[in-house]
């Protein structure tokens, strides 16, 4: 079964993506700060990250960012999931290596179509 990190510091966010992505078969570990997705990344094996882009202690972009350049860490699918909507700062995520970006708000086909992209279902 493929797992997921939920990062998000609201917990009626963490616990919508958990049930949508538990509907598609994932294990789901959430995470309410950047500096705990890069601990569960070094102690398990991770498929996706779907994270915010503010997050307390290390935003988003600062996770993506040491995500990608520790080679300790298997390289996950990493997509965004956020309120913002400017395009410059959606260009960076991208840029630095991001998988995809999901505005919100969001439901759960396109949560489908962004894993389809993926090829995580």
């Amino acid at each position: 079964m493929p797992t997921c990190i939920i990062a998000d510091d609201s917990k009626i966010m963490r616990m919508l993506l958990r049930k949508i992505m538990e509907n598609f078969g994932f294990d789901v570990i959430e995470t309410e700060d950047g500096e705990e997705v890069l601990e569960q990344c070094l102690q398990n094996k991770i498929d996706l990250i779907i994270s915010d882009w503010n997050l307390p202690l290390m935003d988003g972009i600062d996770v993506l960012y040491k995500v990608r350049a520790d080679r300790k860490i298997k390289q996950p699918h990493f997509v965004f999931c956020s309120y913002i909507t400017d395009t410059a700062i959606i260009r960076q995520a991208l840029d630095g290596g991001a998988d995809d970006f999901i505005m919100r708000p969001f439901d759960e086909d396109i949560i489908a179509g962004k894993l389809e992209i993926l090829d995580l279902l």
